[in-house]
């Protein structure tokens, strides 16, 4: 995945703990993601780069110096993606609850192969 999308895709799950709207799941997933955000920098300069709720031009700001820590730091790139991948698979998650009999039964978001009913 390319640097830029890596911090595009972590500002955009980061989005509803900066806004500090929606359910407690997407604010904690948002909070767990802008905490790694902020990781590489030093406190005087986090505090500068990440303001408690950042605007539009903040938010550029943040993905330049961003994009120059992933280019330069390997580790920290796959630690993000890892995190971006974690907080989209718990995003994601299903929950399924059917007091019926269930006959045949598919997860339409991760099928493979054909299908036949």
């Amino acid at each position: 995945m390319e640097p830029i999308t890596i911090i595009t895709t972590a500002l955009a799950l980061a989005s509803p703990y900066l806004a500090k709207t929606g359910e407690k799941v997407a604010e904690k997933i948002g909070e767990d993601v802008w905490n790694m955000l902020k990781k590489p920098f030093k406190k005087d300069k986090e505090k500068e780069l990440f303001p408690e709720s950042p605007n539009e031009t903040q938010l550029e700001k943040i993905k330049e110096e961003l994009l120059l820590k992933v280019q330069n730091n390997e580790s920290y790139k796959n630690e993000l993606l890892q995190t971006i991948t974690d907080a989209n698979t718990n995003l994601n998650q299903q929950n399924i609850n059917n007091q019926g009999k269930v006959e045949k039964q598919i997860n339409i978001q991760t099928n493979t192969g054909d299908i036949k009913f």
